[in-house]
């Protein structure tokens, strides 16, 4: 089943559906994982997906949802609005589920008008787990430590500078401090929310009203200045310059306190287009709101509103007006420029999206596929094999024993095969560098041939062990070469050469075909079912 669903730009149902299962997984690859998927928006993507996480699932369609639908085992993935959602309870009166990130509840009667009857049921297992769970755990630890440095590192200074200045003596800049410290932190959940990226407390946050996301506001035409600058990179540049100001300029106190009483008339024209004009709130953007008037209080309160009389006007313009304004400008300008380099990532991934799913498009591999040199190809080239006998797709890799390209490549077919639950068909024919090396071909032949159930183990601890060893690394398995069934398995690979005048390591054909290059061969994994052979040439 590949039913479709909206393309939404809030969390996503795998990261989501993940957590409610409770499978380990990663946040930052399994967000990668989904946004690189080629059917990320369809059911039977988010079904592969599941998976490859190691979760039994299956797609059933209920006809009788009224009496069928408190018998369904939670979780279930539910088609329900043209999204999927991820459904955590059902009873006799209440159906609770998430949505984008966020738990909803809806009546029964509410939730089955809405709903396809499509389900995806699923279980999970002692191997339900992220693949390669622990490397992506340590890499992702890693991230966060890195962040966790930069921001104690910037707190540090923030708070040497407070104890150097004797901040603490003064309440009224200690109470802007803070408030300032707020404003920013709300500021930056808002550039995350402007960016897609997920932010667990920004969408609690933003759900408070029970409305929809933050992000329809924030993305209305009114959310930026000129069509240029966002509202969000202007609260956040403000509130770091004030930041700023009050650590190392203390003397500005009054100019701090002008530029607020100039941003309350914008807070008053948000709050009147926010109920009339969108008709919803965005309450990350009324905190920021608040956070504003909160300072023009402490100004006031502490007497920081005022106009002061200059020996000098030149100097006093230029010191208390066009100085600070000079650091407004260029910090909400240089946060504008960076935020598009931060959001770099983001826009990698739905670019790879696209060309993922261009690729998996059966029509266009195969048309690829078909252009590329064919040779001819069959069961009897070689007796080492592994994977699925009986597949449609065929592999055929030209390997040499000594080569480090084709190590990794072993690699990776062995990943594919994991992936792809061992549903293809993989046979090697090995090459070599010299005649000096052909004994070693005999030997991994030989090696295969006394276990053939486990040639892939073979090549393995080839590649890991015995590359450096040589035929050194033999000796203890107690292999004829000189065997006559090794010399006609081995005869066959150099014949097999001979036909194809294949040199380069490692190739690999798809049922005869060159794979094209603008395929990596872990694309393969999306057309185990694929038989190429109904093809017309």
């Amino acid at each position: 089943m590949r039913f479709e669903m909206r393309k939404t730009k809030g969390k996503n149902i795998f990261v989501s559906y993940l957590a409610l299962l409770g499978v380990r997984f990663t946040g930052y690859f399994a967000n990668q994982y989904y946004n690189e998927h080629p059917h990320k928006y369809n059911l039977y993507g988010l079904s592969k997906m599941l998976s490859d996480y190691g979760v039994d699932n299956g797609a059933i369609q209920i006809t009788d949802k009224e009496n069928d639908l408190p018998a369904i085992k939670t979780p279930f993935v539910a088609h329900f609005g043209g999204d999927f959602v991820g459904v955590y309870d059902v009873d006799s009166e209440k159906v609770s589920f998430i949505w984008m990130g966020a738990k909803q509840v809806l009546t029964v009667s509410k939730f089955i008008e809405s709903w396809s009857g499509i389900v995806l049921l699923t279980e999970t297992t002692e191997n339900s787990i992220e693949p390669h769970y622990r490397e992506h755990r340590k890499i992702e630890l890693l991230n966060n430590l890195k962040q966790i440095t930069f921001f104690l590192a910037c707190g540090l200074i923030a708070v040497s500078t407070y104890i150097h200045q004797s901040y603490f003596l003064n309440a009224g800049v200690s109470v802007l401090l803070l408030v300032n410290f707020l404003g920013l932190y709300v500021s930056w959940m808002l550039l995350l929310k402007q960016m897609h990226i997920q932010s667990r407390y920004a969408d609690k946050i933003c759900s408070l009203f029970k409305q929809r996301d933050c992000n329809n506001v924030l993305e209305s035409n009114a959310a930026k200045l000129f069509g240029l600058i966002s509202l969000s990179e202007i609260g956040f540049g403000y509130f770091l310059t004030n930041i700023l100001l009050l650590l190392f300029f203390p003397d500005l106190l009054p100019t701090i306190a002008l530029f607020n009483i100039l941003t309350l008339p914008f807070t008053l024209w948000s709050v009147w287009y926010q109920r009339i004009k969108a008709k919803q709130w965005c309450v990350l953007c009324l905190l920021v709101l608040l956070s504003l008037w909160a300072i023009f209080i402490v100004n006031c309160f502490f007497g920081y509103v005022q106009i002061n009389g200059f020996s000098n006007f030149t100097l006093s313009v230029l010191f208390y007006i066009l100085i600070p304004t000079l650091f407004y400008f260029v910090s909400i300008v240089g946060i504008n420029m960076l935020v598009p380099k931060l959001n770099t990532d983001k826009k990698m991934q739905s670019l790879q999206q696209s060309m993922n799913s261009m690729k998996a498009d059966e029509d266009l591999f195969v048309t690829l596929l078909k252009k590329q040199p064919f040779y001819e190809t069959n069961d009897c080239d070689s007796v080492i094999r592994f994977g699925n006998p009986d597949s449609v797709l065929r592999l055929t890799v030209l390997s040499n024993p000594q080569c480090s390209p084709c190590s990794k490549m072993h690699n990776r077919i062995n990943e594919l095969l994991k992936q792809a639950n061992n549903n293809i068909s993989v046979q090697y024919i090995l090459s070599s560098f010299g005649e000096n090396r052909k004994s070693t071909n005999k030997y991994l032949i030989a090696a295969c041939l006394a276990d053939k159930t486990g040639a892939m183990e073979v090549l393995k601890d080839w590649f890991d062990k015995g590359k450096l060893l040589g035929d050194d690394y033999f000796k203890d398995l107690c292999l004829n070469i000189d065997n006559p069934e090794i010399e006609v398995e081995y005869e066959k690979h150099e014949a097999w050469q001979q036909k194809t005048q294949i040199k380069a390591t490692p190739t690999v054909l798809v049922n005869g075909y060159q794979l094209p290059e603008s395929y990596k061969i872990e694309d393969l994994r999306h057309f185990t079912e694929l038989n190429i052979s109904l093809y017309e040439s």
